[in-house]
């Protein structure tokens, strides 16, 4: 077992966004088991009207997480693939790693973490640092499955090849709270992939050169958090064509 807080690198960065999200009121989901009642569950933990809901309906979810992990490809070996959830499945008994391993063909262990909300893909790095091998895939999903929204509320998903030792983007550090001062180059968003999106469209475009550090700020509604990143060679980094978005924002 590698020793905690090792160094990690990410090497590569899939991403798949679908724009229009899908998202459906409560009422036009009449025929889909279940959809009612969830609503009022949801609308009265809330405190907000179930007609002020969307809920996204039954086989949208998982779709970009396939398709950002698909673009990735396979590994050379198996490894371990960490699905990064931003908030809870919306039916628990729906095993929805379970059934993406299977879609993929994924050889290795899968393991499935949540809670993290919309600082997984800052936080899933403190994760790594300890848990992971020599090598590793982490997918960071962004698949609301309510909104109280009356606009599309896309859905995200982001994937990282990561290995231990040093890459084309090194990691410095990560946590919770306000971003330490002077870390780099700012990438802001309020959900777990925003900022990776913005940072890939950067390095896309030949915004980030070698020795430049990126500061992935994450800020949402309930919680903050940062991930630092050093550009050792930003020219290696496999980028999978896939669509990004995202907010880049200079110190």
């Amino acid at each position: 077992m590698p020793e905690p807080r090792a160094r990690l690198s990410v090497h590569a960065i899939g991403a798949a966004v679908r724009p229009d999200g899908g998202h459906r009121p409560v009422a036009a989901l009449e025929r889909v088991a279940h959809a009612q009642a969830l609503g009022d569950l949801v609308a009265a933990a809330r405190g907000v009207p179930a007609e002020r809901l969307r809920l996204l309906p039954p086989g949208r979810t998982g779709g970009v997480a396939a398709q950002a992990l698909a673009a990735l490809g396979p590994p050379p070996e198996a490894e371990p693939l960490y699905l990064v959830r931003s908030g809870p499945l919306r039916d628990p008994r729906v095993a929805e790693l379970a059934r993406l391993v299977h879609t993929v063909g994924w050889h290795g262990e899968d393991i499935g973490v949540t809670h993290l909300d919309e600082l997984g893909g800052a936080l899933v790095f403190d994760l790594l640092s300890w848990a992971m091998p020599a090598a590793a895939t982490a997918l960071i999903c962004d698949e609301p499955p309510f909104t109280e929204s009356p606009n599309a509320v896309p859905l995200r998903a982001v994937s990282l090849r990561v290995r231990r030792g040093p890459g084309p983007l090194d990691v410095l550090g990560c946590g919770e709270g306000a971003p330490p001062p002077g870390a780099g180059r700012r990438f802001t968003g309020a959900g777990p992939c925003d900022a990776w999106l913005a940072l890939r469209d950067a390095i896309e475009e030949h915004h980030l050169m070698p020795g430049d550090r990126a500061l992935l700020h994450t800020r949402g509604p309930d919680r903050e958090g940062w991930l630092a990143l050093e550009a050792t060679s930003p020219a290696a980094l496999h980028l999978p064509q896939g669509p990004g978005q995202g907010e880049a924002v200079e110190p």
